[in-house]
């Protein structure tokens, strides 16, 4: 079995062990950053953990009203520039805490008053002895280079602490579940590994979403570039609708992330405009209108809450991504020009 499949059913148990060994620390934490009455949060990562930043993003911007950004890290590590950041928590998230663009981040936000927070899967790494706090998310050692379990982990937690900050113990009770989610998640691979032979020859795709599910669409067509090499693009349905959507053709399919809530009718729209044109389009849904007019329909979980279902989302495109790797040839655990940790200067 490729480590990549392994990793990816392992989530069950390893996610709910995370949840177990953080809830406490989480809750503490988000504790200090209202007692100190922090105004302003800022994450710096890079890849997988950069996309689960910005999910973490919306869930505290959405849950705790706190305003969120995303750091550039070169400005402290190339730059050498340092920021005002009292009344700042900075939030580093990272799968190795290794890398010393982030790392010369951190410790320029210490020398600058900030409170840091560092959320990796390796204790004892460079990230975690410069930050304030950590986090380990403790989900074992990630073997495969595109990361699943992890990046998962990350979202959880960070939802969890988003939960904290806003006072949600209806979320936080949710969240105690994960395993069940992904449990049910999971079932869908049969489904996934029967449909994905028709992408065996794709070279291009689109992929979407819009609000909480955005970040999602950005992990999935990472996952995709990195494990099958497929020139996969990214964007926010609305963004999309600003420039992007002149480069549609019938050849090139589009993928969305669609949920039932605030955001339906943006999704419900585009997929009515990309289908008028002819546009395959494959949806991870839960939308009734998007189900009649897709190519291709996944369907998720409907008993779920809202913020349960981007959890319930990340498996089945870690598993898409993976049959469709498997498909086309290549071997998963190995993508070219990569290795496991990435230590950018």
């Amino acid at each position: 079995m490729h480590k990549m499949k392994k990793e990816i059913w392992e989530q069950p148990i390893v996610l709910k062990q995370s949840y177990e060994a953080n809830v406490e620390k989480l809750k503490t934490l988000a504790k200090e950053i209202l007692d100190r009455e922090i105004n302003n949060i800022i994450f710096v990562a890079r890849g997988s953990s950069d996309n689960a930043a910005i999910y973490g993003k919306y869930l505290i911007e959405i849950l705790a009203g706190i305003p969120v950004g995303l750091a550039a890290p070169s400005v402290a590590s190339i730059y050498k520039t340092r920021l005002k950041l009292d009344k700042t928590c900075v939030i580093s998230v990272s799968q190795s805490g290794e890398s010393n663009d982030i790392c010369n981040f951190v410790e320029m936000a210490n020398k600058s008053g900030a409170m840091t927070v560092a959320i990796t899967n390796m204790a004892n790494s460079k990230l975690s002895n410069c930050a304030n706090y950590t986090i380990n998310m403790g989900v074992g050692v990630e073997e495969a280079i595109a990361a699943t379990k992890t990046f998962t982990a990350e979202i959880l937690l960070l939802e969890l602490l988003a939960a904290f900050l806003g006072k949600n113990e209806e979320i936080v009770s949710g969240l105690a579940m994960i395993d069940k989610v992904i449990e049910r998640a999971l079932e869908l691979e049969e489904k996934i590994k029967s449909e994905v032979i028709k992408f065996r020859y794709m070279s291009e795709c689109f992929i979407l979403g819009r609000g909480i599910v955005y970040p999602l669409g950005l992990e999935f067509a990472l996952k995709i570039q990195e494990t099958s090499y497929i020139r996969a693009k990214g964007f926010s349905t609305s963004d999309f609708r600003h420039g992007p959507i002149a480069m549609i053709a019938r050849d090139i399919p589009v993928f969305i992330l669609a949920l039932n809530d605030e955001t339906s009718e943006d999704s419900i729209e585009m997929v009515n405009k990309l289908t008028h044109e002819k546009i395959d389009v494959v949806a991870f849904s839960d939308v009734d209108e998007v189900k009649k007019r897709c190519f291709l329909y996944f369907e998720i979980d409907k008993k779920l809450d809202n913020f349960m279902k981007p959890l319930y989302i990340a498996p089945l495109i870690q598993m898409f991504s993976y049959y469709l790797c498997v498909i086309k040839g290549y071997n998963p655990d190995a993508p070219r020009l990569l290795s496991k940790v990435t230590v950018t200067k």
